[in-house]
């Protein structure tokens, strides 16, 4: 097999910047099945064919949209079959596939950079992007908290915060890095009165009708437009999404004992998500892409590094029609998100912590700040939260893309993670963190989860490699 190469994609990307004008809208009606030509015979029909059913679609519902059989699959725009959107020729067998043409640089194309130890990152490009858009806009996209005498939390900003730690320390291993925002503004010039008339077409009225624009605006167009300055403006070969999370019941106040972390990488579309056709093209461009193995991997050595900070239980997702596993580490996720659908190249998005778990909300609102100090909701002298997950980023890039540029590695390196908590996760060191931080959670928690709000259950967290 021919090692691949990676080309600018100016010529092409130029489709998704015409099918948005077109519409009036940033996000495009038409999907640009042309784009997927770079990979004609770039891969066997067997590889295909695990890749869908084992990481992008694992109900086969898409196969109602495909003719395929061993030299090439068809993709109908219908289940009726009436139109053909894409057809993809197979490579005969391994020999015989071409090179595809990527937007990132491969695993091989890191290797051959051949980076001094102290520039692991040279040649690199890294686009950092801090999670939703924050300050006046928090409360529209309902990620910000405000509970108990907790100051308000808005997630944007904490994102913001520590990508902006990332960023200069990235520079200095020698990378190039890109940040889709740097101000909690959005990036479309779109607002949601934009959208009003879409969403009355739907039906909607009254309240429903505002939400429904507003959604459109920060949920769907201004993630796509932050795609479209990968695509355009910054062909990053990683890219890493900040984020805090919370418990579904934040919004309304609820404080939790729970606190888990969580990594999320483009998988798993549901039954009913194929039936979109952007939504299918992303699947199937994605799919192409080959990126998993990298993301794994990034997702691997991020859970290292936090663990070393803050040894909290994985948020995992058990197989569903809507998620998927995607390595032997119970922190990495297959799930269909907005932002690793439409980012290109390998994405990874972190969601660490809960902000709605009393320690972990007194160490945010106790801001970012050198050293250490003694954080009294959180029951003891800790660093700031910001700079922990900071670090936790640029070690993990420094150490995995040093295993790629310096060292030359072929493949994902394994890690402490996937290869020596074997099948079992070793819960002592979070058993002992929890413990530690009781008295600064207990009281409040106990409160929020008195007998007439209960905790919510606990998701099973583990499961066996597929």
């Amino acid at each position: 097999m021919t090692r691949s190469k990676t080309i600018l994609a100016a010529g092409v990307l130029g489709i998704f910047l015409l099918l948005a004008a077109a519409t009036g809208h940033a996000y495009p009606k038409n999907a640009p099945w042309q784009e997927l030509g770079r990979y004609q015979e770039t891969i066997t029909r067997r590889e295909f064919e695990h890749l869908l059913t084992r990481f992008f679609n694992p109900s086969k519902a898409v196969y109602g949209y495909l003719d395929i059989n061993d030299s090439r699959v068809i993709i109908y725009n219908d289940r009726g079959r009436s139109k053909v959107d894409f057809t993809l020729r197979f490579a005969a067998g391994e020999d015989s596939k071409k090179s595809a043409a990527y937007y990132y640089k491969t695993i091989s194309d890191l290797n051959a950079l051949k980076n001094p130890p102290d520039k692991p990152l040279k040649g690199v490009k890294i686009t950092l992007d801090p999670g939703h858009i924050g300050g006046k806009w928090a409360g529209m996209e309902e990620r910000q908290i405000s509970w108990a005498n907790y100051p308000l939390i808005r997630e944007g900003d904490a994102n913001l915060v520590v990508s902006k730690k990332v960023r200069p320390r990235l520079e200095a291993l020698g990378a190039t890095v890109f940040m889709t925002h740097e101000v909690p503004e959005p990036v479309t010039k779109s607002r949601p009165e934009d959208y009003m008339a879409e969403a009355r077409a739907e039906g909607k009225s009254g309240g429903a009708l505002r939400r429904r624009a507003e959604m459109y605006f920060y949920r769907r167009d201004e993630i796509y437009e932050r795609g479209q300055l990968l695509r355009t403006k910054f062909q990053p070969d990683f890219n890493i999404s900040i984020h805090f999370n919370a418990t579904e019941l934040s919004g309304g106040g609820e404080i939790t004992r729970d606190n888990r972390h969580a990594f999320f990488i483009q998988a798993a579309f549901g039954p009913d998500e194929v039936n979109r056709e952007m939504w299918r093209y992303f699947l199937f461009s994605k799919l192409l892409e080959r990126t998993i193995p990298m993301e794994g991997a990034m997702g691997d050595f991020i859970t290292e590094e936090i663990l070393k900070v803050a040894p909290l239980r994985a948020n995992a997702y058990a197989w569903t029609k809507y998620t998927c596993p995607i390595n032997d580490n119970p922190y990495n996720n297959g799930r269909n998100l907005a932002m690793t659908r439409e980012f290109p190249g390998p994405t990874v998005l972190c969601e660490l912590f809960y902000m709605n778990n009393p320690w972990t909300a007194a160490r945010m609102t106790a801001g970012d700040f050198s050293g250490t100090k003694f954080i009294e909701g959180a029951g003891g002298t800790y660093r700031s939260i910001y700079e922990d997950y900071a670090d936790a980023v640029v070690n993990a890039v420094r150490r995995l893309f040093t295993k790629w540029t310096v060292e030359g590695f072929p493949k994902p390196p394994p890690t402490v993670v996937t290869r020596s908590w074997g099948p079992k996760l070793n819960e002592a060191p979070v058993d002992a963190m929890l413990a530690r931080n009781n008295a600064g959670t207990n009281a409040a928690a106990a409160a929020a989860n008195s007998p007439t709000n209960p905790p919510p259950a606990k998701k099973n967290w583990f499961w066996s490699w597929f």
